[in-house]
């Protein structure tokens, strides 16, 4: 019996990975619309999405910022800060 094969998982990327990163991801998100770029916590970023662009455009920013850090970055856009239950390191997030 076979078992399928999988991708290596990355580790989350780390805040000053991020922070010494910064102009570059900022440079990166503005390509795909995305603006107010936040450090959340390993790995996860927050930003503006702006209203004509979509997941597909999150995806491509996520895949170039893990190219970029060698690490998993996931991008939440800044809409889903006022939903009950949101995380809380999502709202308190910090400009990067």
């Amino acid at each position: 019996m076979s078992t399928p094969a999988t991708e290596p998982s990355l580790p989350p990327a780390a805040e000053n990975a991020v922070r010494a990163h910064a102009s570059q991801l900022r440079a990166i998100a503005a390509e795909h619309g995305i603006s107010e770029l936040r450090f959340a916590s390993l790995g996860r970023l927050v930003g503006h999405v702006a209203d004509d662009k979509d997941s597909l455009d999150v995806t491509d920013f996520e895949l170039a910022a893990i190219a970029l850090l060698g690490a998993d970055v996931r991008l939440y856009s800044d809409r889903v800060l006022h939903k009950p239950h949101v995380s809380p390191d999502l709202v308190t997030a910090q400009p990067v």
